[in-house]
């Protein structure tokens, strides 16, 4: 058995123990604690979760304006007349 297949059989085991003593203490009266703990649990990682996200765009700079980028590279395509006109302009080979 590989250590991969020894993890997986913990976990198992784990998860088999866990589910049967949550069972028992619904069972047992402990209905509202073993339904109030995970609840607030997901809604706390929910609301990390997207903290994160606003944090992370809060602080992240915004990227540089594309219209520098275009004029830049209009501006250095040289005589100023597109491709496609000056195409327009001459005339058909038969």
């Amino acid at each position: 058995m590989t250590k991969d297949q020894s993890y997986g059989g913990l976990i198992l085991v784990v998860s088999i123990v866990i589910a049967l003593f949550y069972l028992y203490g619904i069972y047992a009266g402990f209905t509202l604690i073993l339904i109030e703990i995970p609840v607030v649990l997901a809604v706390l990682a929910i609301l990390g979760i997207t903290g994160w996200i606003g944090w992370t765009m809060f602080t992240t700079p915004p990227p540089a304006p594309l219209e520098t980028e275009l004029a830049s590279a209009t501006a250095t395509a040289g005589s100023g007349t597109a491709p496609s006109q000056a195409r327009a302009s001459e005339p058909e080979e038969k």
